[in-house]
C-alpha cells in the first residue's frame, strides 16, 4: 500500500471476500450519504478503461403510478396489442 504513505485515506475501500464473490465495503456515512440499505438494488457502470466504478440508485415507484400505469394500459390494451408488430 505504497500508494496511499502519506496521503488522506478516508476515501479508500478494501476489497475482501464474501462466500465465491469480491466485495467492497460501504461505511455507514457511505451508506447514509448514498441512502442505501441491505437488499436495495442498484445499477453498476464500469467505466471503458476499467478504472472506475459508478453505483446509482434504481428510483423507487410509488404504489400510485404503478396504478395509474396498470390502468392505462388497461384501458388502451387493444391499441398497444395492434402497435407491438410496428
Amino acid at each position: 500500500m505504497d500508494y496511499i504513505k502519506g496521503k488522506e485515506t478516508e476515501g479508500l475501500s478494501k476489497i475482501f471476500k464474501a462466500g465465491n464473490s469480491e466485495a467492497i465495503r460501504l461505511t455507514k456515512k457511505d451508506t447514509a450519504i448514498f441512502k442505501v440499505k441491505p437488499g436495495d438494488q442498484v445499477v453498476k457502470e464500469i467505466s471503458p478503461d476499467g478504472m472506475s466504478i459508478t453505483f446509482k440508485k434504481i428510483p423507487k415507484v410509488s404504489q400510485e403510478t404503478k396504478d395509474m400505469v396498470a390502468e392505462v394500459l388497461k384501458e388502451d390494451k387493444d391499441l398497444i396489442w395492434a402497435l407491438k408488430d410496428l
